[in-house]
């Protein structure tokens, strides 16, 4: 089950990147936010990431969804949980 759940939680966690890259990608091109300001996006919501992906929606596809936050941390609540079934193998 741990695997599993490791597995899960990896699989998430790509989906969540891959899903707030499609949502701020315009957002760092067109220079709103930086890398590493976007980057805070991907864990949390501000006022900035708003503000930013507001300003950058026009060139967003309609089939896009804007990114959720909790997405990424379901991700690692769900490979935490899979670590911690899964167990870590100790060199003797």
């Amino acid at each position: 089950m741990g695997k599993v759940l490791l597995a899960t939680g990896a699989l998430v966690l790509l989906a969540a990147v891959a899903w707030w890259w499609l949502t701020y990608a315009d957002v760092v091109q067109y220079t709103y936010l930086s890398a590493p300001e976007a980057a805070a996006c991907l864990v949390g919501r501000s006022g900035i990431c708003d503000l930013a992906r507001a300003l950058c929606r026009g060139s967003h596809p309609a089939a896009i969804v804007a990114y959720w936050w909790g997405t990424f941390w379901i991700g690692v609540g769900v490979a935490s949980a899979g670590l911690s079934l899964a167990g870590v193998k100790r060199a003797p």
